[in-house]
């Protein structure tokens, strides 16, 4: 049985407090979330900005026990609504900001 958006909102007050980064789950938050350059509105359950990548762990396993979905973001300018969805928005743009590796040859 899949939980009910509020029955997840004690759970995901508990979850920020174990996060580096932060999730936000007011209105306006989620409202800014719920369009990206498509037609398509739909409110997320939550926005997350996590810092690191135990963060992100964290975010899949919330998910994975509350049977609710991921959606990845970063620019938020898909034509087609793939960045817009009811499960928890993971908003990486804010704290990923490095690139990790670059090989010209390849």
């Amino acid at each position: 049985m899949i939980a009910t958006k509020p029955d997840l909102l004690p759970l995901l007050k508990r979850l920020s407090v174990k996060l580096e980064g932060e999730i936000h789950f007011d209105k306006l938050t989620k409202t800014l979330y719920a369009t990206d350059a498509s037609v398509y509105r739909e409110i997320p359950l939550a926005v997350a900005f996590p810092k690191n990548e135990s963060d992100i762990i964290k975010l899949i396993q919330f998910a994975s026990a509350n049977k609710t979905s991921l959606v990845p973001r970063t620019a938020g300018t898909s034509l087609a609504g793939q960045c817009v969805g009811n499960g928890i928005i993971v908003d990486v743009s804010k704290h990923f900001v490095s690139i990790l590796e670059f090989n010209k040859e390849e």
